[in-house]
């Protein structure tokens, strides 16, 4: 005798495949930099990474040491900024590591808020004038945005 499903499960089912989707689309986009240790990698959480989200910047600070020093042995002398660019527009920044003129500085993050092309590099400078950069041989990490 063959039985057909129950209503009550097939709704189940259903529900618990669009709360699956839904908690898919709802996880926050991410791009990792990682340190050397870990191969240099640069993963995005997604490709395309999804327009109209704010991607979480994971940067490992091991990947720029040079231009670091302390004031005070305390205080950062140096700070990690990076630098996003959607579609050769304007340079945006944000800060990612070091010193910060801003007491508890946001998280570092990229509002995906333009579809298409997005770079993205890094500078860390310190007070007494020295810069280094992290781009990918000197081209930006670049990113798709859907």
């Amino acid at each position: 005798m063959l039985r057909h499903p129950s209503r009550w499960f097939i709704a189940t089912a259903a529900a618990l495949l669009l709360s699956t989707a839904a908690a898919a689309q709802s996880t926050s986009p991410s791009i990792t930099f990682k340190s050397p240790s870990q191969g240099w990698g640069v993963v995005a959480s997604s490709n395309p990474l999804p327009y109209g989200k704010t991607a979480s910047i994971i940067y490992s600070v091991d990947r720029l040491t040079a231009c670091r020093g302390n004031i005070n042995s305390t205080t950062p002398g140096w700070t990690i900024t990076g630098y996003y660019q959607f579609n050769n527009g304007p340079v945006q920044y944000f800060w990612v590591a070091g010193f910060s003129s801003v007491p508890n500085p946001p998280a570092p993050s990229i509002p995906l808020n333009q579809k298409g092309t997005l770079a993205v590099w890094f500078e860390n400078t310190n007070r007494w004038g020295c810069q280094a950069w992290d781009s990918n041989y000197g081209n930006n990490y670049v990113f798709n945005v859907q």
